[in-house]
């Protein structure tokens, strides 16, 4: 779940409405991978809290059973809750939760559960046990436990033991709920006012409380494990451990400085900050998911992510999120039907470190935006949908013909983007993503499809897997992932960068220098004529340089002069070969401008017209292309006759 506030409408409208959602009796049908859905229970839980007042319509009646059968779901969730089950101290009582499981498994369903845990009952509040978020900017709570509260544990083994107790095996499937909003990994940032009242609820630094002050101090002495290093490394004069504290956070000043200033130290401090506040959910639900196997050792785990950013204050970071659910042999659940470059920001990850991808939506989901959802699913090579019944019943007739393109195979992509997570963590995460690769990317999926990696992706070999890097953004960066792009660059890869300075967090710029070469910035321009157009054989001999085995491409333009760079990106992509000797092509699948998007699944390939008008697209295949691997089209050239918001596929076999 992600920004939904506008989500107690939509319930209330589906659960009020469900039989008049559509005429059309006939289901989804079977599909390839598996569709599931959610939000059983949820007012109930907002009628304890007097969000909702009205009637109970979001159980499993025979008719939401019904309605899950004709939308093909095999299993539906439901938002259990600490709150609910225990309205009275110690008195549990998980009996709707059971009736839920019950009729879903009579059913032939599957029954997961998603439980809130980390909101309290109302007569705990009160208690000296409850620890609530703080924020560290301005001191106020939140009526959410803090996760850094050492009574956290207890609550949360009380809580599983007495739902293992009364529910028994009817729980299929785990969604592990972290304390914060909606349960997704990552820290408040006033999503949840509509279903809990907070007084003060914003996207702040939610470490105020005196635990969470422990917890970095503690993570700083176990890293840096004396003082003088510490301070050495920022810059700072602490006399005592007691005496070390966060960077000011107010206004999130100290990032300000950092980028101000550009001394190591004040950069280093910052970042160790971030570090340390989006680490935490790595130390933390390890701990958690273990705790849960204790009740469930067989039963499959799901993690959920959300907000669709990295603004450091949400406290997000997509690569470190699933390569910890790979060690925990858990499936992450992202945001779904949100940016394409989102998307990818997460599922690369999922599938380099090869923990299962599923997507959520982040509300209501028009039949047209799920069409787009599945396009989008099928090129980041989802394995399980998630999506709220209203979207899917509404979008039957789509689903029905395109459904068979969810396969889960990962797409076919040898081309990456950096995202430069540490430039935009000293920005705060400003924009939630880097602004100038995002605008890049979003612009050039008409013409190339790409995977995105950071630094953390570069250490630890993502590299490998491609043939092109393109590097943008990210003027300050780790040295390590500097020196990781130059050694491959020289192993054979292909490096497409343009106007930029790039230096390591320390303000050493020697490694970008030698890397892309700084006679290439002194050349005239006259390959690229005022509108935009380029010269590729001026472009080929003065802009591709050799370094070792691979290429360095320089294009000598603004990292925002998008339609010179996706042009030089296509070209390389699809006409390395005619570029430079010896390198091999992408598959020509694309590379025009015309609306329609294109992805190379192992077995096919897909066309999506995300438009509001008919497009005829001539596309012709090189048959050169195909000879390395087991499948191929029937033929190369090929008309596809595309409907507004329509989807095409050219099979390999």
């Amino acid at each position: 779940m992600n920004a939904r506030i506008a989500m107690l409408s939509l319930v209330l409208s589906f659960c009020l409405r469900t039989a008049a959602i559509s005429d059309d009796s006939l289901p989804i049908g079977p599909t390839k991978i598996p569709f599931y859905t959610g939000n059983t229970s949820v007012l109930s839980f907002m009628t304890y809290w007097g969000t909702y007042s009205g009637q109970i319509t979001d159980l499993e009646t025979p008719e939401r059973i019904e309605l899950l059968k004709r939308i093909s779901c095999v299993a539906d969730t439901d938002y259990q809750s600490w709150s609910l089950a225990e309205q009275q101290p110690g008195k549990w009582d998980f009996g709707i939760y059971r009736n839920n499981a019950q009729a879903l498994r009579a059913a032939g369903l599957k029954y997961a559960t998603f439980a809130l845990v980390h909101f309290p009952p109302k007569w705990f509040i009160d208690t000296p046990d409850f620890t609530p978020y703080v924020c560290a900017e301005h001191g106020e709570k939140l009526t959410q436990f803090s996760p850094w509260s050492p009574k956290i544990w207890r609550v949360y083994r009380d809580f599983y033991a007495h739902q293992k107790g009364a529910m028994g095996d009817l729980i299929d499937w785990v969604r592990v709920a972290t304390p914060s909003d909606y349960g997704e990994l990552g820290f408040p940032a006033a999503m949840t006012s509509w279903l809990v009242p907070q007084k003060h609820a914003h996207p702040g630094y939610w470490c105020g409380d005196e635990y969470a002050r422990a917890d970095f101090r503690a993570e700083m002495k176990r890293r840096f494990r004396g003082l003088p290093a510490l301070n050495k490394r920022w810059g700072t004069s602490f006399g005592s451990w007691d005496n070390v504290t966060y960077p000011d956070l107010v206004d999130e000043k100290a990032a300000a400085t950092a980028r101000q200033t550009g001394k190591a130290a004040d950069r280093r401090r910052w970042l160790d900050f971030v570090e340390w506040y989006s680490g935490f959910w790595t130390r933390f639900t390890p701990r958690l998911v273990n705790l849960i196997r204790e009740f469930y050792p067989d039963k499959p785990m799901i993690l959920s992510v959300g907000y669709a950013s990295e603004g450091t204050k949400f406290g997000n970071d997509y690569s470190a999120f699933p390569k910890m659910a790979k060690k925990l042999s858990a499936a992450l659940q992202t945001p779904g039907n949100v940016s394409y470059y989102g998307l990818k920001r997460l599922s690369t990850p999922c599938h380099f470190y090869g923990c299962p991808y599923y997507t959520e939506p982040p509300g209501d989901v028009p039949p047209d935006a799920e069409v787009a959802r599945v396009f989008n699913d099928a090129s980041n090579g989802v394995q399980v949908y998630m999506e709220y019944p209203q979207n899917l019943d509404r979008a039957r007739d789509g689903l029905r013909r395109y459904k068979d393109h969810l396969t889960g195979e990962r797409p076919v992509v040898d081309l990456a983007v950096f995202n430069p997570s540490t430039e935009h963590r000293l920005d705060c995460g400003a924009g939630n993503y880097p602004l100038d690769t995002f605008l890049l990317c979003s612009s050039g999926r008409d013409l190339f499809d790409y995977d995105v990696i950071d630094e953390q992706l570069i250490r630890d070999g993502a590299l490998r897997q491609y043939r092109i890097l393109v590097y943008i953004q990210g003027s300050v960066t780790e040295e390590l992932a500097l020196r990781r792009i130059a050694s491959w660059v020289t192993a054979g890869g292909v490096l497409i960068t343009c106007k930029l300075n790039v230096e390591t967090v320390e303000g050493d710029a020697s490694l970008w220098r030698r890397l892309v070469l700084d006679k290439q910035t002194s050349v005239t321009i006259d390959e690229i004529s005022s509108d935009g157009a380029i010269d590729w054989d001026r472009f080929a001999a003065r802009r591709v340089v050799r370094q070792g085995r691979g290429l360095v491409l320089f294009a000598p333009v603004d990292p925002k002069n998008t339609a010179v760079l996706q042009q030089v990106i296509a070209r390389t992509a699809y006409h390395l070969g005619d570029l430079a000797n010896g390198f091999r092509n992408a598959p020509l699948i694309d590379g025009v401008e015309d609306g329609v998007h294109a992805t190379l699944l192992p077995d096919r390939i897909l066309y999506f017209n995300g438009t509001n008008r008919e497009i005829v697209k001539m596309v012709s295949l090189r048959p050169g292309d195909w000879t390395d691997g087991a499948k191929r089209p029937d033929k190369m050239m090929y008309q596809l006759t595309l409907r507004p918001h329509s989807i095409e596929a050219i099979l390999l076999r």
